[in-house]
């Protein structure tokens, strides 16, 4: 079952998966007709956190925020996934619990579900789809790294600009202009809990830079404007306007 993403979407959008790079066709044709593609809408979970590792999840389309809840009542965002992207594949590889819940963070979202056993009875038979996973697994690992590096890039506006520099990269579409936008319409809220700051301090952040013309908020995402300031933002370590 399908439904409104048919059998040759599923086929070509699980080719151009990075969990799937370099898989055999064999693997993939025997994948199709066991997907199942699901649409959800802002705020769903795709699951939540605890819930058992049955399927293999990608993206189609569409945004999902893998986020974990703090004692303190917070959001703490682990990462955010996009087109193209897996998600979870390391707990459903280990057969593990999920640790931490995936919710979707745009309009809507669609997710290819593949049943675990059927992917792993894949890898088992086809070394190439393995590798695939394993380099998967790997950019996990780098996206990890690289929210660690956007946490310790300094103070809050070093942070802030690390962080849409790093969605400009993996999102964003460039334009003859020299502008990057990048199509998430995360609100306030959500740039505060990724890079761990307040509410508030956000919005003084983004609308100083805002009167200065280097980002636009657009109700479909944010468009930037001076890439070169928000890079030299990112490199210095703000100390007297840090905090939040």
């Amino acid at each position: 079952m399908v439904g409104a993403v048919g059998f040759m979407d599923i086929a070509n959008a699980l080719k151009r998966a990075r969990p799937f790079a370099q898989a055999p066709e064999e693997a993939i044709e025997a994948m199709v007709p066991h997907a199942v593609a699901r649409t959800l809408s802002r705020d769903d979970a795709l699951w939540q956190t605890g819930a058992p590792t049955t399927h293999f999840s990608v993206i189609y389309s569409g945004l999902l925020k893998v986020v974990r809840s703090l004692p303190n009542g917070r959001e703490a965002i682990m990462g955010l996934f996009g087109p193209r992207e897996s998600v979870g594949d390391i707990a459903v590889i280990q057969g593990k619990a999920m640790p931490a819940s995936a919710i979707v963070c745009s309009a809507t979202a669609v997710v290819i579900r593949i049943p675990r056993e059927v992917v792993l009875e894949q890898m088992h038979k086809w070394p190439g789809l393995t590798i695939s996973m394993n380099s998967a697994i790997a950019d996990r690992v780098q996206a990890l790294q690289t929210k660690v590096q956007i946490l310790s890039a300094g103070g809050v506006e070093a942070r802030l600009a690390s962080l849409l520099l790093d969605l400009a990269d993996r999102f964003g579409d460039e334009f003859e202009d020299d502008t990057v936008v990048i199509p998430l319409a995360l609100s306030r809220q959500e740039l505060a809990n990724l890079i761990s700051t307040t509410f508030e301090t956000t919005i003084r952040v983004m609308s100083r830079w805002q009167k200065s013309g280097w980002v636009e908020t657009r109700s479909d995402g944010f468009v930037l404007k001076d890439l070169e300031a928000l890079r030299e933002t990112a490199r210095t370590v703000i100390a007297t306007r840090g905090g939040g």
